[in-house]
């Protein structure tokens, strides 16, 4: 008996791991996807490891009031070996800020995705599978949130509660579980036909467990994309948040668009960019090689969970 026990996980094992072999080898056939998956495993790297490396206080950017008898509170410094980066006003090490922001930005856009996914699977099921006036009411809610704009109702959110990183991560899960909503309950609407669930309703399995065996597996593949493109999504929306001022408060954040925020704030937006571009520039390039690397990675992803690519 325990050999056949043994002898059956073995086999279960044995299939997954062909399955998820099978899976990266059509994902690797794409470069452009794979190059997108080596800089984001290279910026998780980085938020893991960076701040450890660079030492100190890792909320919070090294500040500089001068430099070799030179006061550069007011007067950002140039990219050199001493600042890599260079410096932005009121002294912060952009090279320090940059490092750092990473885990912040990957750390709130985690949370916030996975939450919301994990939110919005559970409801997208009950919705699609019962339907009637549960699955009514639940999308009707899902319509309301989804008719307010997101950067509204987030800053409402900050503004009416507290500025702290806390809110802000409960603000864009408000903001983001009703798109996954939409999407599993437009999946479960065609996998509940299927006859592999009407055996399993017919077997005299509980809805929760026809649910959970049957139609979340089948109904998961999209997110899988999804979550891959909104990681990106939450750190352009986090960046316009600090860029507008209303981020958890603090110039000393370690977040890409509250740097972006100093230059652009001290010198009146424009001179940032004539005079001290790589105040605004490196920040904003740091964003963007992460939100794009993301974006291909998504399509890489959506073109392995499609059968019809995989030829």
């Amino acid at each position: 008996m325990t050999q056949n026990v043994g002898s059956t996980m073995s086999r279960a094992i044995r299939s997954r791991y062909q399955s998820f072999a099978k899976t990266f080898y059509f994902f690797t056939r794409s470069p452009i996807a794979t190059i997108g998956l080596v800089v984001v495993v290279f910026y998780v790297l980085v938020a893991i490891f960076g701040p450890i490396a660079l030492g100190g206080n890792p909320w919070r950017m090294t500040q500089f009031l001068s430099y070799r008898g030179q006061y550069i509170y007011n007067t950002p410094q140039p990219p050199s070996l001493s600042f890599p980066f260079g410096t932005t006003f009121e002294g912060y090490d952009i090279f320090n800020g940059v490092v750092k922001a990473a885990r912040v930005d990957i750390m709130v856009a985690a949370i916030v995705v996975l939450s919301g996914a994990l939110i919005g699977t559970i409801l997208g099921s009950i919705a699609g599978y019962k339907g009637g006036l549960t699955g009514d009411v639940i999308m009707r809610i899902t319509d309301i949130f989804l008719s307010i704009p997101s950067l509204v109702l987030a800053i409402a959110f900050l503004v009416i509660f507290s500025r702290t990183l806390n809110v802000m991560v409960l603000a864009l899960i408000v903001i983001w579980w009703p798109t996954y909503t939409r999407i599993v309950r437009g999946q479960v609407l065609s996998v509940r036909e299927l006859k592999y669930v009407e055996a399993s309703v017919a077997a005299g399995a509980s809805s929760l467990r026809t649910i959970i065996r049957h139609i979340i597996p089948n109904s998961i593949y999209p997110i899988f994309v999804q979550v891959s493109l909104d990681f990106g999504n939450v750190i352009l929306t986090m960046a316009a948040l600090f860029f507008l001022g209303v981020g958890f408060a603090g110039y000393w954040t370690p977040e890409w668009g509250n740097i972006i925020s100093i230059a652009t704030t001290f010198s009146s937006g424009i001179p940032a960019i004539t005079h001290y571009w790589w105040t605004v520039v490196i920040p904003a390039l740091a964003i963007l090689i992460l939100v794009v690397s993301l974006n291909l990675m998504g399509d890489g992803l959506r073109d392995v969970t499609d059968p019809r690519l995989r030829r």
